[in-house]
């Protein structure tokens, strides 16, 4: 058995820092943030962070983020037992962020437009990709310069109508399997296949020169938002995904 392939049936109705080995936990946090709350969300960052976001010259930007590396520090201290300016990250040699004084936890962050999903599972490799559908992509043409032979022709199957979408289905699904497998670059979009799988929210991953890769992983779509397509990759099988929104207690 894959992931769950209903992840809305187990929604986490509050954060109180539970993770069972068995479960991924995604958190989706809205980005837009009363101005009037950075200043306590600036509290709890680490000065590493503040160095980076000075680095975005566009106010908007910047706060959005400290807001996101808030949600970041808030919700993995919770479920670590320890204040968010304590946790210390470091980066795999491909650049993908870890918590190093705390390594059995995993965790992974996507954001677009006004939405962010966090990851976290224990012990496993795990990704998340969250995109806003836009209407200036050219669904075919960029599937033929990154999608697989067979996922192209999944993609000129589907109706007119709903091609966008399935385009953002398929590209946030490779994007996730990526980010959990944290080699950056080194794996080719086109080098492997994914689909979803007939009449659930789970994707068949098919390996073109690696077959066993295809039963180590397992990978879900995620609903995030009527304009949004989202996927989570996981190492592993039998992993319930579970389904919640933070909500920052900061003031209005």
């Amino acid at each position: 058995m894959a992931l769950d392939p209903d992840p809305e049936r187990m929604l986490l109705q509050n954060l109180d820092g539970i993770l069972p080995a068995d479960e991924v936990h995604i958190w989706r946090a809205d980005l837009s943030f009363p101005k009037n709350g950075l200043d306590t969300l600036r509290e709890l960052l680490a000065p590493g962070d503040h160095d980076r976001a000075a680095r975005f010259e566009q106010p908007g930007l910047r706060n959005q983020f400290l807001f996101t590396r808030a949600f970041l520090r808030l919700t993995l201290g919770r479920y670590l037992q320890v204040e968010p300016r304590e946790l210390q990250f470091r980066t795999t040699r491909y650049g993908k962020p870890e918590i190093s004084n705390f390594p059995d936890i995993q965790f992974n962050l996507s954001h677009s437009g006004k939405v962010a999903a966090l990851a976290i599972v224990r012990a496993r490799r795990v990704g998340v990709d969250v995109e806003q559908i836009r209407d200036n992509v050219d669904p075919i043409e960029l599937a033929s310069r990154f999608f697989s032979p067979r996922e192209i022709g999944w993609l000129q199957a589907q109706p007119d109508s709903e091609r966008l979408s399935s385009f953002f289905v398929c590209w946030t699904a490779k994007e996730a399997y990526l980010k959990a497998l944290g080699e950056g670059l080194s794996i080719s979009l086109s080098g492997f296949g994914l689909i979803p799988s007939e009449g659930n929210s789970g994707f068949e991953l098919e390996f073109y020169d690696n077959r066993k890769e295809s039963r180590r992983w397992s990978i879900c779509q995620l609903s995030l938002g009527p304009d949004l397509r989202g996927a989570v990759a996981v190492e592993g099988t039998n992993c319930r995904i579970c389904l919640g929104t933070w909500q920052p207690e900061i003031p209005r």
